[in-house]
């Protein structure tokens, strides 16, 4: 599993547990709500990852759900996953290297989207474990057969990630504005998650 998933994760927490700037803010150690963002432990593993991605770039299967099982203890877990799906989605498009900047360099919009949506695939099919049908039509579509956040927790509120995640992914790479509706789930006893692309405009 790509370590990308886990430290998006944790710099989500972070980013979150942050003390927002408006004078209004209780000291840390007098918050009601222990900020484990912003811990040594916390900021060890962001490290730990960032590193392990200069190298094999991988962690253990079990260790991407022991994060996702954390994050998914909090009361704000859905904000921490739909900021760390984009994160992960930010980070997977630029592994993909000179290609991503060349693509607003390509004279035709058609030839971009074109190149976009093979590399878009590629990323969710190597990292994501998904299926990306459609990339550039009207609404995209995305299998994910055994999704992570299934798998570490009950019910569905992990499935934020993987919106987020595809719904970024597509901005990034094939231009979509718009939204990824979650429309069957395994945790409600579909055979797989799946989401439909909405493109902006056409909420109604």
């Amino acid at each position: 599993m790509t370590a990308h998933v886990p430290l998006a994760l944790l710099e989500a927490m972070r980013n979150l547990d942050r003390p927002l700037d408006d004078g209004f803010e209780l000291p840390i150690e007098d918050s009601p709500r222990v900020r484990l963002g912003l811990s040594d432990t916390v900021a060890a593993q962001i490290e730990r990852y960032e590193d392990i991605l200069t190298r094999d770039g991988t962690v253990s299967l079990e260790e991407a759900l022991g994060v996702l099982r954390l994050v998914g203890r909090r009361p704000d877990a859905d904000l921490i996953f739909a900021d760390a799906g984009r994160r992960t989605a930010r980070y997977l498009a630029a592994r993909i290297g000179p290609l991503a900047g060349a693509l607003h360099r390509l004279p035709l919009e058609a030839l971009r989207t074109r190149v976009g949506a093979r590399a878009a695939a590629r990323v969710a099919r190597h990292y994501l474990r998904a299926e990306l049908a459609d990339p550039r039509g009207p609404a995209p579509r995305v299998r994910v057969a055994t999704p992570l956040s299934v798998a570490a927790l009950q019910g569905d509120a992990g499935c934020a990630f993987y919106a987020a995640a595809f719904a970024e992914l597509l901005r990034v790479l094939v231009g979509f504005e718009g939204t990824m509706i979650h429309e069957a789930c395994r945790a409600h006893g579909a055979s797989a998650c799946e989401w439909r692309g909405v493109r902006a405009g056409d909420y109604g």
